[in-house]
């Protein structure tokens, strides 16, 4: 048996329809996903990201994790965590963002989950907002 390749507009019309309708949730899906960091925005953060509550200790911790020495982000994640420099959340969290650094990929939000924590503010790398 011999497989014969057909163009795309050849196939039927159902086929058509439910490819062409796959297509436009994928795109949709997309575009809902990378929702842009703006300040005043409402985002959620991914579970288990390391939350900051100074903007240095922030940028220690990305430079770290650009020079890619695993041990070393490691021994710094215990650190801070240990004397409540930081804190790490095991359940995605409402924020609000209150400024946005693109340039260095950091971002200044308060808590927004109901919770003794709700109204604080922190320091998050950018990657740990859910887009």
């Amino acid at each position: 048996m011999r497989a014969v390749a057909r163009p795309l507009l050849c196939i039927g019309h159902q086929r058509l329809c439910i490819f062409l309708t796959l297509l436009i949730l994928v795109a949709a899906t997309t575009l809902a996903v990378a929702a842009p960091i703006r300040k005043g925005a409402v985002m959620e953060v991914r579970p288990n990201s390391i939350w900051f509550q100074e903007a240095a200790a922030l940028t220690h911790w990305q430079q770290l994790k650009k020079g890619g020495n695993e041990a070393a982000v490691t021994s710094y994640q215990q650190q801070v965590l240990g004397q409540r420099e930081a804190w790490q959340f095991l359940k995605p969290l409402k924020v609000k963002i209150l400024n946005f650094d693109p340039a260095n990929s950091q971002i200044n939000v308060e808590m927004r989950t109901a919770g003794r924590l709700q109204g604080t503010t922190w320091w998050l790398d950018a990657s740990a907002v859910g887009r």
